[in-house]
């Protein structure tokens, strides 16, 4: 009796039939969304790298503490985009010399357009309002959907950066990060934050790592 003839199909011709077949049906193949450890580690990749950027924006203006926003926009918390995406959310502030204004929008200018960004500028305001304020944006460039730096004329200077989105699902990543930790109960970042700090992502539960006494900086 013959036995039937199995024909052995290679890596490389699935892989071709595959490209075929979707040149044919239009269709696209997207890779699963991380999870577990490979989620974790992806966004750590992503948080150090955007605070990293963020940080460094905010040395060219002043080292000094600058006042964290609120609990929602600390920088580290994933905030859910679309659908088993997530995003990081932050905000800054600052009191500067409001006569400097001009050159604190010069600044933040030219290391956008150093970084091969596309900066936009706007003055909001008449020149007789003491709210009146200088605005410089840029979206959807690098790893932000947003970078927005407000500069007022009394001298108090505005950071708000909002990541664009990563797969990854949102509720399981806070899981991974703060174990189940709320960060306002022992873990509330400390009032100001230098941009020099050390920067850490994820907390030890029973260990908290923002510290207010006796040193005002994070431990890493």
């Amino acid at each position: 009796m013959r036995q039937a003839h199995r024909s052995r199909v290679t890596p490389a011709a699935k892989a071709l039939a595959l490209l075929s077949a979707l040149a044919l049906t239009g269709c696209t193949v997207n890779e699963p969304a991380p999870s577990g450890q490979a989620l974790f580690d992806e966004a750590e990749a992503n948080y150090l790298r955007y605070r990293g950027f963020v940080n460094d924006l905010q040395s060219t203006l002043s080292t000094d503490g600058w006042t964290i926003g609120q609990i929602g926009v600390y920088g580290m918390q994933p905030v859910e985009c679309d659908a088993n995406q997530y995003r990081f959310d932050l905000n800054r502030s600052i009191a500067l010399d409001g006569t400097q204004r001009e050159e604190f929008a010069d600044t933040v200018e030219s290391f956008f357009t150093d970084h091969d960004m596309s900066p936009r500028r706007s003055v909001l305001g008449g020149d007789d309002q003491e709210g009146q304020l200088i605005q410089v944006t840029v979206r959807d460039q690098g790893d932000f959907s947003l970078l927005l730096v407000e500069i007022r004329r009394d001298g108090q200077l505005r950071i708000a950066a909002e990541t664009t989105c990563w797969p990854g699902d949102r509720d399981e990543l806070s899981r991974l990060i703060f174990h189940g930790e709320r960060l306002g109960e022992g873990y509330l970042p400390i009032d100001t934050e230098s941009p020099t700090d050390p920067l850490f992502f994820g907390i030890t539960p029973g260990d908290p790592q923002f510290v207010r006494e006796p040193s005002p900086a994070p431990t890493p």
